[in-house]
């Protein structure tokens, strides 16, 4: 048995003892462990392990209350990543207004009102369109209708 250092006090708890049957494979292993790591003596080592299984078995009971508190963490972080989304998307929402708004103004005053009516009804069916498919929940789409959606406008460009 290892000399206890200086600084080392002597566990204060008191102890009882279990008879503990092992197999003698184990009882040698359990040896050999203590020889090679810090533990004083296979005592040690055997509470030590008891002790590791106990926390063990105490955290899966509490499971459900640590993973509770893990998700609300993840909310919390989740909500403010989706409000800063949110207004990323406002800004780009208000951007794109504008760029429209400024696109027709340019195409009334360089191009008559007759491309400028054109221009308009484009910006009124792609906004009655995106407005349908925005509101939808994406899973109860068909195929056909994300690609749909995601064509819009091309019938108005020349890619």
């Amino acid at each position: 048995e290892r000399k206890r250092g200086f600084m080392e006090k002597k566990e204060s708890k008191k102890t009882e003892v279990i008879m503990l049957r092992l197999p003698k494979e184990q009882k040698e292993k359990i040896f050999k462990i203590v020889e090679k790591s810090s533990y004083n003596n296979a005592s040690e080592l055997i509470r030590a392990g008891i002790e590791k299984e106990l926390n063990l078995q105490m955290y899966k009971d509490n499971l459900k209350v640590i993973t509770e508190a893990i998700d609300k963490i993840l909310d919390k972080k989740f909500n403010d990543f989706l409000y800063s989304q949110r207004k990323l998307t406002a800004n780009s929402v208000r951007m794109n207004a504008l760029s429209t708004y400024i696109m027709g103004e340019v195409m009334k005053r360089i191009m008559g009102d007759e491309l400028h009516e054109e221009f308009l009804k484009i910006i009124k069916s792609g906004r009655l369109k995106a407005n349908y498919y925005v509101s939808r929940k994406v899973d109860e789409m068909t195929e056909e209708e994300l690609l749909d959606f995601y064509n819009i406008g091309n019938i108005y460009r020349k890619e």
